[in-house]
């Protein structure tokens, strides 16, 4: 599989601006702006459209910080995204994420007798939108109690958003920095 190149440099003056502007959004959160989003730029105008969906996700959502980077880590972990696992691992650990429950995804186990909540609705809810199936009732109220309809709302787009970004990264073939080995057995 070959990665999907991009150079800035060859953008025409109004796509600079656009990347410019993309870029340094990002910077001033402390994020990058590499990975899939550099294959992105290919399309300009489509690498807009999902950074700001992304970058509202991120950053304005309404979803608790720990909730948001498991839920990414979970997504990476079923689809085998290994540049999102690890582009996301530090920023789960620091947002809060129990290493056990970290440690059990990565290896694939069940999570089950680590998942505290709210991952363990979290986890019922994802093992549906990742099956593409319903998500139950009482797991929706569970959500909706904890995150109010607004946050249920995000952590299902969340999960599809991710989905579409593992598509990206594997489609694409997304690197891993220099010297990072895949975080998957």
């Amino acid at each position: 599989m070959a990665q999907l190149p991009f150079d800035p440099s060859t953008l025409s003056p109004a796509d600079r601006a656009r990347y410019d502007r993309m870029v340094d959004r990002r910077k001033a959160q402390g994020a990058g702006f590499g990975g899939p989003y550099a294959a992105l730029m290919n399309h300009p105008q489509l690498c807009e459209k999902i950074e700001d969906l992304g970058y509202y996700l991120k950053f304005q959502g309404h979803l608790p910080r720990d909730v948001y980077q498991f839920v990414v880590l979970f997504v990476s972990r079923r689809t085998g995204a290994a540049f999102e696992w690890v582009d996301h691992i530090h920023h789960a650990e620091a947002a809060g994420v129990p290493s056990s429950l970290i440690g059990a995804l990565q290896r694939g186990e069940d999570l089950g007798p680590v998942a505290a909540p709210p991952y363990d609705f979290v986890v019922q809810a994802l093992e549906s939108t990742l099956s593409w199936k319903n998500i139950p009732q009482p797991v929706q109220d569970k959500a909706i109690k904890a995150f109010g309809v607004e946050g249920f709302v995000e952590l299902v787009v969340l999960s599809g958003f991710y989905q579409m970004f593992s598509s990206i990264n594997e489609g694409f073939d997304v690197a891993l920095p220099p010297g990072v080995e895949t975080p998957f057995k």
